[in-house]
């Protein structure tokens, strides 16, 4: 596995980012948006030269001054790489922005003067848009500082910041079409994060290597897994920690209209099997949408299963009394909320928040939630099926409410989260629900006591419940196809 290193510029760039945000100086910076192709940060080695070329992101007006201090306008486009992402994703971010801004600009006047040419077509491999990078935990101490969890673990939020990152970075390599004097740029935003699963402990003792590619691709949408691996002393990779599947979609920066892709060219069975699992997965999540308890009633078994849960909870109602043990919570119960304002610092690339902060303010108050339910340290299992239903502009109120939605108690101490993300606009009040977490966790087998029994009360809740078992079952199955170590644990 070769590694291509970053440029003594770009290192420096970054350098500087991370000092500042620890010395808490505001940023006042030039416009610097892509010109050329993202260079992979390490590519594989057969790659094919010069097979990568041109994918470009939203613009900039040239030479374009501003404070991040000031005001910043809901939509306003990112000029350089903020301070406060994690290192990881500071260097990716940093690749996208090292370009000549002055020849991207000229692209941009002669694609909004003049009829756009044709998008260029390219037919990449996977290993085309195969990009790596080290997690450096145990050989460096300033990147475990930055991860490490007070518990003395590895911080799940900040991995989900750096895979969205790296889920961005692939498909921009994959989308790249050529010379860009006759390719029209091009903006690619997550659409959602199809599965997450943890299929073994992470841990500071151990160097990790994060690297994904291309696995699906449709018309305008494509399919990127991102994968964490455990280092051997070697530096090989081994066991896998973390898999995850983004769904991605490419528009024009200028219209907001679909792009078609590059398609794929597919070189052996591996290959082949993995594009048809994606297409498979497409397919599934099609039935899932049409199946889903949005628009279809609940099965005849699951009927009986909500006629269980109300006698159970009949007994408690009716006598008026609370529940008769610490084994039973009623689920609104579980209920945990917080707001944020989202601040400049929040935003992508497109002038609005960045998908993996969304994330990793979601898993945090979805592991407080569950910390809270268990009186343990919940270990994460799985995500699942995160639609990035709306960008959230910069300056509104964005607000999570969690809660424990099911729980395999007495079988196991294996339980659900669901996360709510809702933005609100401060001025009018109007509320919108942008994105939905659906969060899978588990209370150690040697924790004080078993996790409890989550009860609903309403039909709605009942709903919520069916909901979350479905795709805790979901998950289950594919952690025993994927092998996960963790297994027993769910």
């Amino acid at each position: 596995m070769s590694s291509r290193f970053l440029s003594s510029a770009s290192r420096q760039l970054a350098s500087t980012i991370l000092q500042r945000n620890a010395a808490m100086v505001p940023l006042r910076v030039r416009s610097c948006m892509p010109t050329r192709r993202p260079r992979v940060l390490s590519a594989s080695a057969n790659a094919r030269p010069n097979s990568s070329a041109t994918a470009e992101s939203e613009t900039a007006p040239a030479d374009e001054e501003f404070d991040i201090d000031g005001p910043i306008r809901p939509g306003t486009r990112q000029h350089s790489v903020l301070p406060h992402r994690t290192s990881l994703t500071a260097r990716l971010w940093v690749d996208r922005f090292d370009r000549n801004n002055a020849e991207y600009q000229q692209q941009l006047a002669k694609s909004s003067s003049t009829a756009a040419a044709p998008r260029q077509l390219v037919l990449k491999r996977m290993s085309d848009s195969y990009v790596s990078e080290l997690l450096p935990f145990k050989s460096n101490s300033h990147v475990r500082e930055e991860y490490i969890t007070f518990a003395g673990g590895i911080r799940i939020a900040k991995v989900l910041e750096d895979l969205d990152a790296m889920a961005g970075s692939i498909a921009y390599t994959h989308c790249a079409s050529g010379d860009l004097d006759m390719t029209p740029p091009i903006t690619i935003v997550t659409a959602s994060v199809d599965r997450l699963d943890l299929l073994k402990r992470p841990t500071v003792n151990q160097d990790c290597m994060i690297s994904g590619k291309t696995t699906y691709v449709g018309n305008s949408s494509l399919e990127v897994t991102v994968r964490v691996d455990g280092l051997n002393a070697a530096g090989e990779p081994e066991d896998p920690i973390v898999k995850a599947r983004f769904t991605m979609v490419a528009r024009d920066p200028i219209t907001s209209r679909a792009v078609q892709v590059n398609p794929l060219v597919l070189e052996d069975d591996e290959e082949r099997r993995l594009f048809s699992m994606g297409a498979d997965l497409r397919a599934k999540k099609k039935i899932a949408a049409s199946t889903s308890l949005n628009k279809a009633p609940p099965t005849s078994e699951e009927r009986l299963i909500i006629h269980d849960l109300w006698q159970q909870s009949r007994k408690y109602s009716e006598s008026g009394t609370s529940l008769a043990d610490n084994n039973t919570v009623w689920m609104a119960d579980t209920k945990l909320s917080s707001s944020h304002i989202t601040q400049p610092q929040d935003r992508n690339i497109h002038g609005f928040v960045f998908g993996g902060f969304l994330m990793r303010q979601a898993f945090d108050i979805a592991y407080s939630c569950a910390s809270l339910f268990s009186q343990a340290h919940p270990m994460f299992l799985a995500m699942d099926d995160i639609w990035f239903r709306k960008p959230v502009p910069i300056g509104c109120i964005l607000q999570f409410q969690a809660q424990v939605v099911y729980s395999r108690a007495p079988i196991s101490n294996s339980f659900q989260v669901q996360v709510t993300a809702d933005v609100v606009d401060p001025l009018t009040g109007k509320r919108d629900t942008t994105n939905v977490f659906h969060c899978t966790f588990t209370a150690a087998k040697m924790a004080p006591k078993p996790v409890p029994h989550v009860l609903p009360r309403t039909y709605a809740e009942s709903m919520l419940y069916l909901d979350a078992k479905r795709r805790w079952e979901t998950g289950f199955e594919m952690a025993k196809e994927g092998h996960s170590l963790v297994l027993d644990e769910w």
